[in-house]
């Protein structure tokens, strides 16, 4: 794709698979159920699906899901960063939902949200609030939206649903708040969230390990078309990366591995 969150172009692709006769599709559904009718064609044909990064929200239309879970992922990222929250006085929790309306976006927020309620109604003696925003999926437009949260709101943490966590945190620098003021963590690993990792402005980072994502989708159409055996799902993972881990990861990140 040349463009996030364009599934008009995406389709488009895919229609060009399905007409080329493809031996298979590797899919990403970020965009939900928009690709339902020319995947129902795909089905006819024979030409085998896997999804890849983000299941089919009704896990239809393919053999095989390769990817997160990533409701878990998102309530597992939520849980290891309250070891990070303060022992007194108020939580007030901003979840930045970048891809209103996408899969991935939508569905790890529900697994931040879950987490959050969860923790409400364990701490019914303190102030636990939360609330969600568009994020945006631009890493100076996320700083942007979260620093006039912060700004108008106290904000104990920010969770974002991919890697713009490292927008809001050049952001925070600049409004002069310190490194863990503001707690920060999302997904991915790239770049810039480990140099905000080094910094002590992002806590925790989930890596989905897209590496895998990539490699097991095309390991089991091979098998599958010159072998006959099926694809089977595969949970990549919801690894929690600290700041600790970030120099044992950088060379393999700068070479596409993690």
């Amino acid at each position: 794709l040349q463009q996030d969150g364009n599934f008009q172009e995406q389709l488009n692709n895919l229609e060009a698979a399905i007409a080329n006769k493809s031996t298979g599709i590797i899919l990403t559904f970020a965009g939900g159920n928009v690709f339902d009718e020319a995947l129902q064609r795909a089905e006819e044909a024979g030409i085998p699906v896997i999804a890849s990064n983000v299941d089919h929200p009704d896990g239809k239309f393919r053999q095989a899901y390769v990817g997160q879970d990533l409701e878990v992922a998102g309530y597992d990222l939520a849980k290891a960063q309250s070891a990070n929250f303060p022992a007194e006085g108020p939580i007030h929790i901003l979840i930045g939902v970048n891809g209103p309306g996408q899969v991935w976006s939508e569905t790890r927020a529900a697994g931040i949200e879950r987490f959050v309620k969860e923790y409400q109604a364990a701490n019914t003696d303190r102030e636990v609030t939360y609330e969600r925003i568009d994020a945006g999926l631009d890493l100076a437009l996320v700083g942007q939206r979260v620093a006039a949260y912060v700004q108008a709101t106290p904000t104990t943490a920010y969770f974002d649903t991919g890697y713009w966590h490292a927008g809001a945190a050049v952001a925070l620098r600049d409004l002069g708040k310190g490194p863990g003021e503001v707690l920060l963590a999302g997904f991915d690993l790239v770049p810039v969230v480990f140099d905000e990792m080094k910094s002590g402005y992002i806590q925790l980072t989930v890596d989905q390990q897209p590496y895998l994502q990539g490699f097991y989708p095309v390991h089991q159409l091979y098998l599958l078309n010159n072998f006959k055996f099926p694809p089977i799902d595969i949970n990549t993972g919801k690894a929690l990366i600290t700041p600790a881990d970030v120099d044992a990861l950088l060379d393999l990140s700068s070479k596409g591995i993690r």
